[in-house]
């Protein structure tokens, strides 16, 4: 019997191992090991997808409790399953680390494993100068930004985590790390939800998210993270 092996398959396999993080744009995406170079594709494209549908009918500086949800409806509508109510934070009178609130407000629906991927991220595009001037650049222009782990869970769906920042602040320095907010009248808005995934519902909208988002333009820049 001829034992037959597929590259490409080793190849994806090799590629999935090390834990990464992308930025896109204003977005974090930091990924487990493990994740398919595929499903992580998948990830971008969705929320690529999902947030410019939202932007058609919603201003998320003035409507961002609306944008986010539409933004979940079109995650939905694309083979993501809504897990539990969306977790939400909204602080008039803020000051501290964004992080930390973020941590706070997760606690009950988010692993360990998860908060500390997520800071870890952080960690590393903090020391990558380049990385962290373009993402706070867009922060900064927007007003806010986007992040979410990405993983597995047991059931062998893939899950995961998205958050919406939003920060009106009259303090946003360009030699300050945006995420560690020290003016006290600015005002934050945390919105976040977790989503999970069945391979057999991602495979009816490769394609569709694909052909898309072909055409989208968006800036990307990936960090390694080593352990």
């Amino acid at each position: 019997m001829e034992l037959h092996v597929d590259n490409d398959a080793v190849q994806r396999e090799v590629l999935s191992v090390a834990p990464s993080a992308s930025l896109l744009d204003n977005r974090m995406l930091a990924f487990f090991a493990g994740l398919s170079i595929e499903d992580r594709q998948y990830i971008k494209n969705s929320l690529r997808w999902a947030e410019y549908q939202a932007n058609l009918r919603f201003d998320r500086k003035l409507e961002p409790a609306d944008w986010f949800e539409h933004v979940s409806g079109r995650l939905w509508s694309v083979g993501w399953s809504l897990e539990h109510a969306p977790v939400e934070v909204i602080d008039h009178r803020y000051k501290g680390s964004l992080l930390d609130s973020w941590s706070k407000a997760l606690s009950t629906q988010v692993s360990r494993a998860r908060l500390k991927l997520i800071k870890d991220s952080f960690g590393f595009l903090e020391h990558d100068r380049s990385a962290l001037a373009f993402f706070t650049e867009r922060a900064q222009q927007s007003g806010d930004f986007r992040f979410m782990p990405a993983e597995y869970n047991r059931a062998g769906e893939l899950e995961i985590v998205l958050t919406s920042v939003r920060l009106l602040s009259t303090n946003w320095s360009s030699t300050v790390l945006f995420w560690d907010v020290e003016h006290p009248q600015s005002q934050l808005d945390i919105r976040a939800r977790r989503f999970s995934a069945r391979p057999r519902e991602m495979d009816k909208y490769r394609v569709m998210l694909a052909d898309a988002v072909r055409d989208m333009r968006f800036s990307e820049i990936s960090l390694t993270m080593t352990q």
